[in-house]
């Protein structure tokens, strides 16, 4: 039987994202199929998928995806989101806060003969982390005193990402990158990446 994209988009977050069911993945997704993911700047395959999934249920408990609206054209879907939960674990790369979660986004998704191809999601990851690791942006750079442009690398990372991957990201050179996180290091008093998200979550905010 051949459902409409509307139906699979609303199975795909109803299954996959409320219901937990993996299975859905490997039911749904056609071989050769891919993502863009927001945080990736490569494209990801099912298992890579699974691994965003896994992450996003081991960070935040109770996690539920309402679906907000639905514009469906022909095999494509353009579907508005809402995400809430509570953030207990690290799955996102920063230390559980224990912080309810709440925020919106977009994803655009391709299917055919009943089967997903291609999608594509946006949402505001960058203020997500801030808010997790319990500081807004403007706090985090008043606390270590940064630029704007090195609160937006220490937030990348607390994600782990290497030089290169910020370059990409930023649209900025890889030495300029590079010369950026050897600044936010020296600023907040860490000598690696895995240090940064735990003392961005940690440092008391100044009188």
């Amino acid at each position: 039987m051949t459902h409409d994209t509307r139906t699979l988009a609303l199975r795909w977050f109803d299954e996959i994202w409320n219901q937990r069911r993996g299975e859905t993945i490997d039911e749904l997704w056609a071989d050769g199929a891919y993502g863009e993911i927001e945080g990736s700047d490569e494209h990801v395959s099912k298992e890579g998928f699974r691994a965003h999934w896994t992450a996003f249920h081991n960070a935040i408990g109770n996690l539920h995806v309402a679906v907000e609206d639905v514009l469906a054209d022909g095999s494509q879907v353009v579907v508005k989101w809402r995400i809430t939960g509570t953030h207990v674990g690290e799955g996102l790369g920063a230390p559980p806060s224990g912080r309810a979660v709440d925020f919106t986004g977009i994803t655009w998704l391709e299917f055919r003969d009943d089967l997903f191809v291609w999608g594509f999601d946006k949402w505001n990851r960058g203020e997500v982390m801030s808010s997790l690791m319990q500081v807004p942006l403007s706090d985090l750079r008043r606390r270590f005193d940064l630029t704007p442009r090195q609160a937006q690398v220490a937030l990348l990372l607390a994600e782990r990402k290497t030089h290169k991957e910020i370059a990409r990201e930023l649209e900025i050179r890889p030495n300029t990158a590079r010369l950026h996180c050897q600044n936010v290091l020296r600023k907040l008093g860490v000598h690696s990446k895995a240090d940064v998200a735990g003392a961005i979550a940690s440092r008391p905010v100044p009188d």
